[in-house]
This record gives structure tokens, sequence and C-alpha cells, in this order.
């Protein structure tokens, strides 16, 4: 028979293995490198922060501050996300300004061919 410890004496001492056993380490948190590339494309600005914290994920993971990769994996999704929103949003831009341009145009009557109003046909005289 093993001696039990009396109640309200010390633990019995655990090795360390069976302590990491029962808290494993989570798995890494996604990189989001397409969201990253995504930035690259669509509003290279935030590019480089996107891609800085894309390159922090793993090490910070690695060194056991879990949160901070998991903000970090955040981060770059968010960043990218947010260059696509930019990137919609100037376009819509552009063509709204380029349809304003247009119909003013249009409206002043600047947009009509001259060479007609001038006598040139565009047919060859000898």
């Amino acid at each position: 028979m093993t001696e039990q410890p009396p109640p309200d004496g010390p633990p019995p001492p655990q090795s360390a293995g069976a302590d990491f056993a029962v808290r494993p380490m989570p798995a890494p948190p996604p990189v989001h490198a397409g969201w990253a590339v995504t930035a690259l494309l669509f509003f290279w600005p935030l590019s480089f922060s996107a891609f800085t914290h894309a390159f922090n994920v793993y090490p910070l993971w690695a060194s056991g501050d879990v949160a901070a990769a998991q903000y970090a994996s955040d981060r770059v999704r968010r960043l990218g996300q947010l260059s696509l929103w930019l990137a919609g949003g100037l376009l819509l831009l552009l063509g709204i300004v380029y349809a304003i341009f247009v119909i003013v145009l249009i409206s002043q009557g600047e947009f009509h061919h001259h060479r007609f109003e001038h006598g040139y046909s565009g047919e060859y005289r000898s």
C-alpha cells in the first residue's frame, strides 16, 4: 500500500513534462499573407505595415506571446480589407469625376466633331 499525504499537507510534486501535457501550446494564428499581397496590389502604402505584421506573426507565436501573434494576424487581415475598400472607393470617385467631366463636355457642345463644321469631309481632293 502507498502512503497518502495528510490532507492538510503540501500537494505531491508534479514533473515538468506532466505540466506541459496539461497546457499544450495553441496552434499559430494564420499569417494572412494573401491579405498582405492584396494590400500591395490595391493600395500599396498599407502593404508596408501589412507585411511587417505578417512577418511578425510566427516569431511572436514562437516566443510564447500568443495574444500579440493573434493581434498581428488580425491586423494583416484588416489592412488587406482596408486596402480593398480604399481602392474601390477611389475607383468609384474616379468614375464619378469622369462622368461629370463627360456630362459637362456634352452640355457645353465641346464633344462634337469639328471636322464637319469647317468644311472637311474626310475625302481626298486633288
